[in-house]
């Protein structure tokens, strides 16, 4: 079983060796339970329909593997640097109409700067101004899996039919804070579908994976893809598909460093990671490698959509003449772009956490910012209703859900 300490030790800590050194640690760190629901979900209405499942089709289509095509390794990664996607400028409050009186501000207290809510979370501009240019983007993301068809309760890996997750991406200068409440669930979101289920967890593990939506609400997502169903087949009979389960809910940061793009990650829910984040190859904070296939290029057999992303000129330029190029959060907006994740850092968040020289004096280190958003997650987390509060920011009502799985039903 996999713990963590207090997100606050453990930024403390980050602080500290960031500030030192460019090089990660690898401690484990141990966390606190929380108590959960135990209601069973609401069984889906039952809707006549084909036995033609699209989704789960394209997700067998695309299964590379290290055997698979011309896929390269954490070494062979794209030399190219790609210039940081240019952040927008705060927008500035409108002037009063009319002329007013300056308040008093408490003698040693400084005037507190203004807060905006863009997307459902609070912006602040001294935040994003301390925020480091290698940051491209930044946000909540989501762990799914599901159970294979007419099958209610998974008892291994065997019984998951498929594993995905979801990223929320918030602006830059977003800060969570104790009144911060469930996110906003019509924000956009992104949902990426992993074939082979388990994310890799070395360098020697590459997997592929895809956009199935980009530009959806976590509402749209529920119903278009997440929510289960109950369907006839002439062959058959009635089959049922199970509802996505959510398994781990954390903040997540995409980076940019002079070879490649890192997409790092610290959980904060379950309280007390198990058996289930681990068979998934989560633990309570790593990174990948992420890099973006060019369409101009076909992939390995077993790795080919029906469709390529359809990508404006404006995008495709960026590819150049190359297969690889690392991961920009543009790249993922559109369906059907591929992408490949390559092992690199668990229980640590490895290179991702520096800026590896390309940092303004001013910006702190991007794996500060990630440590400081975890701990403003889970002080949000802690004033709402501890792991239940994934359902919350989910937009469903947490009692007809049972607790977020740790371990298997054996």
């Amino acid at each position: 079983m996999v713990s963590r300490t207090s997100t606050r030790h453990a930024a403390q800590k980050a602080k500290e060796a960031i500030s030192t050194s460019a090089e990660p640690t690898g401690k484990t760190a141990k966390g606190t339970k929380r108590k959960g629901s135990t209601e069973e979900a609401p069984q889906p209405k039952k809707e006549k329909t084909e036995d033609i499942k699209p989704d789960e089709e394209k997700a067998e289509q695309v299964t590379g593997t290290s055997e698979d095509g011309p896929m390269p390794t954490a070494e062979e990664a794209p030399v190219e640097r790609e210039e940081p996607v240019k952040r927008e400028e705060p927008v500035k409050p409108e002037e009063p109409s009319e002329v007013q009186q300056p308040q008093e501000q408490p003698v040693g207290n400084p005037p507190e700067k203004s807060q905006e809510i863009e997307g459902g979370v609070h912006k602040s501009e001294e935040r994003e101004n301390v925020v480091s240019s290698n940051i491209l983007e930044k946000g909540f993301i989501y762990f799914f899996f599901r159970p294979r068809v007419n099958i209610e309760e998974p008892e291994s890996m065997g019984d998951v039919a498929r594993s995905f997750f979801v990223l929320r991406p918030t602006v830059l200068g977003a800060k969570f804070d104790e009144g911060q409440g469930p996110v906003d669930k019509d924000a956009s979101c992104r949902l990426m579908i992993l074939p082979k289920k388990k994310f890799p967890t070395s360098a020697k593990e590459r997997d592929m994976g895809f956009v199935e939506k980009a530009g959806q609400s976590m509402q749209a997502l529920h119903e278009k893809f997440i929510a289960g169903k109950t369907y006839q087949t002439s062959t058959r009979g009635e089959r049922h598909t199970e509802e996505a389960r959510p398994y781990a809910e954390g903040v997540y940061a995409i980076t940019s460093t002079q070879r490649a793009s890192h997409l790092a990650y610290i959980l904060t829910i379950p309280a007390e990671l198990g058996d289930v984040q681990e068979d998934f190859g989560l633990q309570p904070r790593g990174s990948w490698i992420v890099l973006s296939k060019s369409p101009k290029f076909a992939g390995p057999p077993v790795g080919q959509l029906p469709k390529d992303p359809e990508y404006p000129q404006s995008v495709l330029d960026k590819f150049e003449d190359l297969r690889w190029v690392p991961l920009q959060p543009e790249f993922l907006d559109y369906p059907n772009a591929q992408f490949l994740m390559i092992g690199e850092a668990q229980n640590d968040l490895g290179k991702a956490a520096f800026a590896m020289g390309g940092k303004q004096r001013h910006e702190e280190e991007p794996g500060q910012e990630l440590e400081k958003l975890s701990d403003e997650d889970q002080h949000r987390v802690d004033s709402l209703k501890g792991d239940e509060t994934v359902y919350e920011d989910l937009g469903y009502h947490a009692k007809n859900y049972p607790k977020v799985p740790t371990t298997w039903n054996t």
